[in-house]
């Protein structure tokens, strides 16, 4: 016996038909990445230019706003499809959103890289991704 969303039914009975599995698209993923990956480097630009003006507190705010944001694109790109491999993507992009100014950062200060700072953001901001794509 298996609990269903209806009672408790046999296994037999209790199998979904393959209709009314859905799963995330090939093309959906493919748009939900390029989404993730674009608003990644937008934001990743951004901090980058900020990188230097030492923002204290803000930053773990910037972060869970880049987390929510990427969050939304990415949800809206899948087609409002919520499952764990929306969310990981998301992820991803609020990741890369706080690994480019790290690269630029690094490249620019001649190898040195706020690296505590850069990924307690990416922490933060991958969170408030996950948590926004599964509501």
């Amino acid at each position: 016996m298996v609990h269903a969303a209806v009672g408790i039914k046999c296994r037999d009975c209790a199998r979904l038909p393959r209709s009314a599995r859905v799963a995330l698209k090939p093309q959906a993923a493919a748009r939900s990445t390029a989404a993730a990956l674009a608003v990644g480097t937008a934001f990743g630009a951004v901090l980058s230019l900020a990188g230097g003006f030492g923002l204290g507190f803000g930053l773990f705010i910037i972060a869970w706003v880049v987390g929510l944001v990427t969050g939304r694109v990415v949800l809206a790109a899948a087609g409002r499809y919520r499952a764990p491999s929306t969310a990981w993507i998301a992820v991803g992009g609020a990741v890369w959103a706080y690994a480019l100014p790290a690269v630029v950062i690094a490249i620019v200060n001649g190898g040195v890289a706020p690296v505590g700072v850069q990924a307690l953001g990416a922490l933060i901001a991958g969170y408030a991704a996950h948590r926004e794509v599964l509501g």
